[in-house]
Protein backbone atom coordinates (compact mmCIF):
# COMPACT_ATOMS: atom_id res chain seq x y z
CA UNK A 1 0.00 0.00 0.00
CA UNK A 2 0.85 3.61 -0.72
CA UNK A 3 2.51 5.43 2.46
CA UNK A 4 -0.16 8.88 1.36
CA UNK A 5 -2.88 6.62 0.52
CA UNK A 6 -2.53 4.95 3.83
CA UNK A 7 -2.09 8.47 5.38
CA UNK A 8 -5.09 9.88 3.94
CA UNK A 9 -7.35 7.01 5.06
CA UNK A 10 -5.83 6.90 8.69
CA UNK A 11 -7.05 11.17 8.73
CA UNK A 12 -10.32 10.10 7.36
CA UNK A 13 -11.19 7.41 9.78
CA UNK A 14 -9.73 9.58 12.80
CA UNK A 15 -11.82 12.43 11.93
CA UNK A 16 -14.66 10.47 11.49
CA UNK A 17 -14.14 9.25 15.51
CA UNK A 18 -14.09 12.66 16.48
CA UNK A 19 -17.04 13.71 14.44
CA UNK A 20 -19.03 10.68 16.41
CA UNK A 21 -17.64 9.82 19.56
CA UNK A 22 -16.98 11.32 22.69
CA UNK A 23 -14.38 13.09 24.58
CA UNK A 24 -12.48 10.19 25.72
CA UNK A 25 -12.69 9.14 21.84
CA UNK A 26 -11.79 12.37 20.94
CA UNK A 27 -8.42 12.90 22.79
CA UNK A 28 -7.27 9.72 20.98
CA UNK A 29 -8.18 10.21 17.76
CA UNK A 30 -6.67 13.67 18.32
CA UNK A 31 -3.61 12.18 18.65
CA UNK A 32 -3.53 10.23 16.16
CA UNK A 33 -4.59 13.29 13.66
CA UNK A 34 -1.55 14.95 14.62
CA UNK A 35 0.98 12.58 13.75
CA UNK A 36 -0.90 11.52 10.63
CA UNK A 37 -1.43 15.22 9.57
CA UNK A 38 2.81 15.90 10.58
CA UNK A 39 3.78 12.88 8.45
CA UNK A 40 1.14 13.97 5.48
CA UNK A 41 3.23 17.31 5.42
CA UNK A 42 6.68 15.49 5.46
CA UNK A 43 5.41 13.61 2.46
CA UNK A 44 4.25 16.54 0.57
CA UNK A 45 7.30 18.13 1.24
CA UNK A 46 5.51 21.38 3.56
CA UNK A 47 6.49 19.84 6.97
CA UNK A 48 6.68 22.25 9.71
CA UNK A 49 9.72 22.34 12.28
CA UNK A 50 7.31 20.78 14.95
CA UNK A 51 6.43 17.94 12.57
CA UNK A 52 9.83 17.23 11.95
CA UNK A 53 10.98 17.22 15.23
CA UNK A 54 7.87 14.99 15.78
CA UNK A 55 9.11 12.30 13.26
CA UNK A 56 12.99 12.38 14.33
CA UNK A 57 11.56 11.22 17.54
CA UNK A 58 9.43 8.44 15.99
CA UNK A 59 12.53 7.47 13.57
CA UNK A 60 15.29 7.56 16.52
CA UNK A 61 12.79 5.28 18.27
CA UNK A 62 12.30 2.97 15.71
CA UNK A 63 16.29 2.84 15.26
CA UNK A 64 16.67 2.03 18.60
CA UNK A 65 14.21 -0.46 18.91
CA UNK A 66 16.04 -2.19 15.68
CA UNK A 67 13.02 -1.92 13.76
CA UNK A 68 14.84 0.29 10.76
CA UNK A 69 18.45 0.25 10.29
CA UNK A 70 20.61 3.67 11.66
CA UNK A 71 20.49 6.54 8.84
CA UNK A 72 17.13 4.80 7.41
CA UNK A 73 13.92 7.59 7.91
CA UNK A 74 10.52 5.41 8.17
CA UNK A 75 8.72 7.70 5.79
CA UNK A 76 11.40 7.98 2.79
CA UNK A 77 11.68 5.09 -0.10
Amino acid sequence: MDLTAMVEGKLNQYAERIAEGGSRVDEHALGELVFYMALRRALSGSATPQDLGMLDAVNDTLQELGLIDSGTTFYRD
